[in-house]
């Protein structure tokens, strides 16, 4: 019985450890290797997110894209929201294969750390795509009290309606 308890303690002592020095890498000020600090790019009018090429997979139901998004700043991000443009094998925008997408996963994206995403068209013509962000949700310091977490900023991409019109005319 002893061994039981023992072994249980040892593992809730680990846990404990472990969601401590997560929650410690969560608020940490210094920068993860190869980023940002986030204010430097919003003074810079660039967002914490860096969106690489879409490319157009193999799926029996319909047009289906893998891009990758990678986190360049210093702060965690829980959301992405921008619009999709499709292009045909003549890089012509196929205007009715516009459409939003949204990421937002229980993970945030850490600083530095980079995921792949899919998406779908039904447009069969589509052979090409690009992804226009336009807000990102990110989390930083509570400036009030830091015992009290990280709280939820808001990025708007300054340059959505022109960096959407460049790639429409594209």
């Amino acid at each position: 019985m002893r061994l039981k308890t023992g072994i249980v303690l040892v593992l809730v002592v680990i846990f404990f450890v472990s969601v401590t020095a997560t929650c410690k890498k969560t608020g940490e000020s210094e920068s993860a290797k190869g980023t940002t600090p986030i204010e430097d790019l919003i003074k810079a009018g660039k967002g914490p997110i860096e969106v690489g090429s879409m490319f157009r997979g193999i799926s029996p139901i319909a047009p289906t894209f893998t891009l990758t998004l990678k986190n360049i700043s210093d702060r965690p991000v829980k959301t992405v929201s921008g619009t999709v443009l499709y292009f045909d094998e003549n890089d012509k925008l196929i205007p009715e294969s516009k459409t939003e997408l949204n990421y937002g996963e229980l993970t945030e994206i850490m600083p530095g750390d980079a995921i792949k995403l899919s998406t779908m068209t039904e447009n069969e013509k589509a052979v090409k795509g690009k992804w226009i962000i336009k807000q990102v949700i990110y989390m930083k310091t509570n400036p009030v009290d830091k015992t009290y977490g990280d709280l939820p900023y808001k990025w708007t991409n300054p340059n959505y309606e022109a960096e959407l019109k460049a790639a429409e005319i594209k």
